[in-house]
């Protein structure tokens, strides 16, 4: 479904150009929870951002069910995006006064859907996140653990094929990483959406298979172009300090 091939970005900086991305290569199908993990500034965010035809690379190819990602127009590009592809950011600007009904529906409205319709798909993807009970509540008035429940329920709301979540479970308390890593996996199991998720350490991502390494901008692995991607592969018994050395 997604695939990346030798993909390179880099950003201008007044202390030099920064690498974000090197020679990056990847695959994701449907129906998979693939897990990308690094320090931070290891170019995580910039992979999603890519992946998504939010940024354009440098080098290489995008490639989203056989259309070029890297060479859509940009009208045509923000349309697809909205249909079949849904971000969830670690950090992204919010009103804090609207309501959560409102903030899931927003993305269904700019699309045109109707109101009841909007409002039965909004319900239902509240209710797959397990927060239907903070319908009638204002974004500030969540905690932590609801927020990442309901970004989530806002990005599985337009029915996506391809769900890329950036670092999702940052801040939280175990439980609730575990709670958001079960609904995700379930999500790629149940509805066959090819989920790419990035986070700080490995032990985050152990219902993702496969797990990958990201540093400096490289996917740390075998070079071989054919199997770089899909080297690490963590066992659920490994401990968070084998994970963090790999």
């Amino acid at each position: 479904m997604l695939r990346l091939e030798g993909v390179s970005k880099r950003y201008s900086r007044p202390d030099g150009a920064r690498v974000a991305l090197d020679d990056v290569s990847l695959s994701l199908d449907r129906g998979q929870l693939l897990g990308v993990f690094g320090p931070s500034g290891a170019g995580k965010t910039t992979l999603l951002r890519v992946a998504s035809g939010l940024r354009s690379p440098d080098s290489g190819t995008v490639v989203y069910n056989g259309e070029r990602l890297d060479r859509m127009p940009a009208s045509e590009l923000a349309r697809f995006r909205r249909r079949e592809i849904a971000c969830v950011w670690a950090t992204q600007p919010v009103q804090e006064r609207m309501s959560v009904l409102d903030h899931v529906a927003l993305p269904l409205l700019v699309d045109g859907c109707g109101r009841r319709s909007t409002e039965r798909r909004v319900r239902e993807a509240l209710l797959a996140c397990a927060v239907e009970r903070c319908t009638g509540m204002e974004l500030r008035d969540l905690s932590d653990g609801e927020r990442q429940r309901v970004a989530l329920a806002r990005g599985l709301v337009t029915e996506p094929r391809l769900l890329l979540a950036d670092s999702p479970t940052s801040s939280l308390s175990l439980a609730e990483q575990e709670d958001i890593m079960s609904l995700l996996a379930a999500l790629a199991r149940e509805a066959r959406v090819a989920v790419l998720i990035t986070a700080t350490d490995a032990q985050t991502l152990l219902r993702a298979d496969p797990v990958l390494y990201l540093r400096d901008g490289r996917l740390i692995g075998s070079e071989s172009p054919s199997v770089r991607g899909k080297v690490y592969r963590f066992p659920a018994v490994r401990s968070r300090q084998a994970a963090s050395d790999a």
